[in-house]
């Protein structure tokens, strides 16, 4: 009977698996990993220009926009805090 649990254990782990790596999931991970390395980017960028009180806060929407943009949403932060002030 073990083995019966086992096994059943095993297919959903593989069907979960299939699931997480398929096309539709992957640009969930593509996102989480903007948000993480962005994040990441705003605390470096932060921590070098901290003496000259320029910086970005972070906050729910500052990690959104670089998590769906990426690259060019960290530039549009730091854009928009350099023309606002």
């Amino acid at each position: 009977m073990d083995i019966v649990i086992w096994l059943m254990l095993a297919a959903a782990a593989c069907f979960l698996a299939y699931l997480l790596y398929s096309r539709q999931f992957k640009w969930i991970f593509g996102v989480v990993r903007n948000m993480f390395l962005g994040t990441l980017a705003i605390l470096g960028i932060n921590f070098v220009v901290a003496g000259f009180g320029f910086g970005v806060g972070i906050n729910v929407m500052t990690v959104l926009i670089v998590g769906l943009l990426g690259l060019p949403g960290f530039l549009l932060l730091y854009a928009t805090r350099l023309l606002v002030g």
